[in-house]
């Protein structure tokens, strides 16, 4: 039987009291290595065997604290959507407030013959809308409307009916935008009526 030093693991005689490599008592121990394997392979194994369960509890860790990152950042995702929703909203109302804008009649006026209309604008979109219906003849029949300002022509439009044409009525716009002191001049021939529609945009 071989006798093994607890200290260095070197095999001895069985009848030696002390280590012949180390000095170290071996204390009339036996200790048979099956496999020829110094003790020393056991601290080693025992050793891999700390390191193993030491990288399993990190990964184990590194786990935990990466769902714990996941759990917060979802925590704090509906509060950034909250406050995407309410600039979201706020863009709409912004939005839905400039589209609010439509053209409004501010005023009217209706005749037979020629006439001169004066307008004041204040820099808002103008629209002046002419409609006229002829009288039931074969001859032609026509509605012009010009505006000017200062003597300078911002827009013109033409009723006319001839012999060909139905008996109905016609209409026209003119649009323009400024400030200021317009003239509306009609011009009418063999009319029933006429009506003038000024619309401002705001």
């Amino acid at each position: 039987m071989t006798k093994y030093c607890p200290n260095c693991g070197k095999d001895n005689d069985d009848n030696s009291t002390f280590c012949r490599y180390c000095g170290k008592k071996l204390s009339g121990i036996h200790d048979i290595n099956i496999e020829n394997k110094p003790i020393s392979d056991n601290k080693e194994k025992k050793l891999w065997a700390i390191v193993i369960v030491l990288i399993i509890a990190i990964a184990i860790i590194g786990t935990f604290a990466f769902m714990a990152i996941n759990d917060n950042n979802e925590n704090t995702e509906p509060t950034n959507n909250k406050s995407n929703e309410k600039i979201s909203d706020s863009s709409v109302s912004d939005v839905s407030s400039v589209n609010t804008k439509t053209w409004h009649k501010v005023d009217s006026f209706s005749g037979v013959g020629g006439k001169t209309i004066t307008l004041t604008a204040a820099g808002n979109p103008i629209k002046v809308t002419s409609s006229a219906m002829p009288i039931k003849n074969y001859a032609d029949n026509y509605m012009q409307t010009s505006i000017s300002k200062n003597g300078f022509s911002v827009g013109s439009s033409q009723l006319s009916w001839n012999s060909k044409s139905a008996v109905a009525t016609k209409s026209d716009s003119i649009e323009f935008t400024g400030t200021g002191t317009y003239d509306i001049y009609i011009s009418t021939y063999e009319l029933q009526y006429w009506n003038l529609e000024i619309y401002e945009y705001y």
